[in-house]
């Protein structure tokens, strides 16, 4: 059996939640709670295998539960209203398992429980790219990019990050090779499209 947790403060998807996944044999909802600080209760005296969490609660974010992981714990799936491969990149950068929207499936969702309670982790295919993006960038590089999203030209960056223009010239020949961009539209667009450029960012 895989005893779920379930954190949410919206009624109708957690009722919807406890009440769709014992339709799998296999599953059992433990506990289900509204705020951080009930999770927290729960996860002391009720084990589970995995937790489902929604990122905004009422008493903060539904990441901080995973950046305090309990040795031995459940494993976290992040269930979320947003789409934004940064906001996933952020709760895998945590520790999570998984990342699945409100609107998936409710097998798609099952699917992602099994895995996490087996040890293993589930990225979206296009979450991958964010994954891969960002983590390949050195912070100055995310500088540049972050100025060229800005509209900054070429000096501006080059006063903003006290860099002379060949070397910001020189950053871009690399990154449009790189990327496989010819201009810095691309560039801010790709950016923009695969999150890279706000790791930290929660929804």
């Amino acid at each position: 059996m895989i005893r779920v947790g379930i954190v949410d403060d919206h009624p109708v998807v957690l009722d919807g939640l406890v009440g769709a996944l014992p339709r799998d044999p296999e599953i059992v909802v433990a506990w289900s709670a509204t705020t951080l600080a009930d999770a927290r209760v729960a996860l002391r005296s009720n084990p589970c295998d995995a937790v489902l969490v929604d990122v905004r609660l009422p008493d903060g974010s539904g990441l901080d539960l995973i950046s305090r992981p309990e040795p031995g714990g459940p494993a976290f799936v992040v269930l979320s209203s947003f789409d934004r491969p940064q906001y996933a990149r952020a709760a895998y950068q945590r520790g999570a398992a998984g990342y699945v929207l409100k609107t998936a499936p409710l097998d798609e969702i099952i699917a992602t429980l099994r895995i996490a309670a087996g040890g293993r982790a589930l990225v979206q295919p296009h979450h991958l790219a964010s994954l891969a993006g960002a983590a390949s960038l050195t912070a100055r590089e995310l500088d540049v990019v972050r100025l060229v999203a800005d509209g900054l030209s070429n000096d501006e960056i080059a006063a903003k990050l006290s860099l002379s223009r060949k070397t910001v010239e020189a950053y871009l020949t690399r990154l449009f090779e790189r990327w496989a961009v010819s201009s810095r539209t691309e560039l801010a667009l790709r950016a923009d499209r695969e999150g890279w450029l706000d790791a930290s960012a929660e929804p």
